[in-house]
């Protein structure tokens, strides 16, 4: 009879054990918990952890396949147990603890029973892979776990109902589930025939549903700035390219905003998406939220895109414009651009790697609009940016140095020069890579907010699923 491979995790967190359980039930769990360097869907769903099943879709390698789970042995506040009906593995048993303790506090301990398929040989040619793959998913959720768990605690308020546009962007997708975890409601408004759950629009031709009575409303969308192929590629602006760019968000953010100031019942709080790009190439100057803005295309992009929101401003609503580092997310994106090179050997400085980069993990992109969703002294401008900027050559050889780690050097053997990627991606490459912009992130600090990832190299860790061994159980 051949052994069970057996893998434990525990987590203790500064929250009752009802919150920690009650966490797990509700809706998004799942998908907070998903690492984005091993990105699954849901594809049905049936009840929850109570007693339902999941059906989950899934890739070994370019293979697509459904895993299949079953949830049982549900005990409030104790326990939950899941168990793969069908999928990858021989045999897949996970078993879900609950533990009060002293001082509000509670433990999660995750115990899993598991068997490869073709054993022996499933373990001796990929037993060492899947532990190892286990082990960083479980570092991945334990952090996620307590850190939405600590910020969520800090909103005592009722529960509220919150409006999003973006929701299927790199953002949005985020920020939903985290929203829905945390108890509150959320709808998503989105373009075409609208499903449950969800509010109708049309900016192009200025049609919106009826957002009355919602306490907040999330503004993520527009035309996104660039649209790899195959995650590798990204193209240059046309001109259609330009005028959907700007027109996606001011008309967007207009119409909301003139929306929102016509009700008798407005949200108390817009937050806008907005960019660092705002400010433009600026060398080595330290950019606060009163600097002026730059004087190239993406600069009055985003200053027109700030300016199309003022009817809600007048209308008396809080209004909050996140100017956003580039995310830092293996799903899109630079990570995700550069990562995908920097995964067959090449993360070289570009045009010399001295522009200063700011950067923002996904994790605390989505906490950071949940913060400014509940703190009632925030508004106008906020960069929203590690408040540790690095120089590109710095960005390049950690990406490098996580993926590589002593044969990192190898990636950064041939630079890229500006001119070569300026010819190849005209605008975009400069808004890509070639744009110095250090921001200072004093004011959302000042607001009493608290960054998950300072450090470029833990948030690269955490998001590719590379944490060192000691840092793994």
């Amino acid at each position: 009879m051949i052994a069970k491979n057996k893998f434990e995790s525990s987590l203790e967190v500064p929250v009752p054990v009802d919150q920690l359980f009650s966490w797990h039930e509700k809706p998004g769990a799942f998908e907070r918990l998903t690492p984005p360097f091993d990105p699954v869907k849901v594809k049905k769903r049936r009840g929850s952890i109570d007693g339902g099943t999941v059906h989950i879709q899934m890739n070994l390698g370019p293979i697509p396949l459904t895993w299949i789970a079953k949830h049982h042995s549900y005990k409030k506040n104790v326990q939950f147990f899941d168990e793969q009906v069908s999928g990858p593995f021989a045999e897949w048993n996970h078993k879900h603890l609950f533990e009060k303790l002293e001082n509000k506090s509670s433990k999660l301990i995750d115990k899993i029973d598991y068997q490869l398929p073709l054993e022996p040989l499933g373990s001796i040619f990929g037993g060492k892979f899947t532990k190892e793959k286990i082990k960083q998913m479980f570092a991945y959720r334990r952090n996620v776990t307590k850190n939405d768990l600590k910020s969520q605690s800090k909103y005592k308020g009722k529960k509220l109902d919150i409006a999003v546009t973006g929701s299927s962007g790199i953002i949005g997708s985020g920020l939903v589930p985290y929203l829905t975890t945390a108890g509150h409601s959320v709808e998503k408004i989105v373009r075409g025939r609208p499903q449950k759950g969800e509010i109708g629009w049309d900016p192009k031709n200025g049609i919106i549903s009826n957002l009355s009575g919602k306490d907040a409303v999330v503004h993520l969308a527009g035309e996104p700035i660039s649209k790899p192929i195959a995650g590798m590629v990204p193209l240059p602006w046309t001109t259609w390219k330009r005028n959907e760019i700007l027109e996606s968000r001011v008309n967007g953010t207009k119409l909301i905003a003139e929306h929102l100031a016509s009700l008798n019942r407005p949200p108390k709080v817009l937050i806008c998406a907005s960019a660092i790009g705002y400010y433009g190439d600026r060398g080595d100057s330290l950019l606060s939220e009163d600097s002026k803005n730059g004087n190239d295309y993406f600069s009055h992009v985003v200053k027109e895109w700030e300016a199309a929101a003022q009817p809600a401003i007048d209308a008396g609503i809080r209004v909050v414009f996140l100017r956003i580092a580039p995310v830092m997310s293996p799903l899109g994106g630079a990570l995700q651009v550069l990562g995908n090179a920097a995964k067959l050997g090449a993360s070289p400085p570009v045009a010399g790697g001295n522009q200063w980069w700011s950067w923002i993990s996904i994790d605390d992109v989505v906490d950071v609009i949940y913060h400014s969703i509940i703190t009632d002294s925030l508004s106008g401008p906020v960069n929203v940016a590690s408040p540790k900027p690095v120089r590109q050559k710095k960005w390049a050889s950690t990406l490098a140095n996580v993926l590589w780690g002593k044969f990192s050097i190898i990636c950064g053997l041939i630079p890229v020069p500006g001119i070569a990627l300026k010819t190849f991606l005209g605008e975009f490459g400069d808004v890509l890579a070639l744009s110095s912009i250090k921001v200072d992130s004093s004011k959302l600090i000042d607001s009493g907010y608290e960054f998950r990832f300072e450090d470029l190299e833990d948030c690269f860790r955490h998001l590719l699923g590379r944490r060192k061994q000691e840092d793994l159980l």
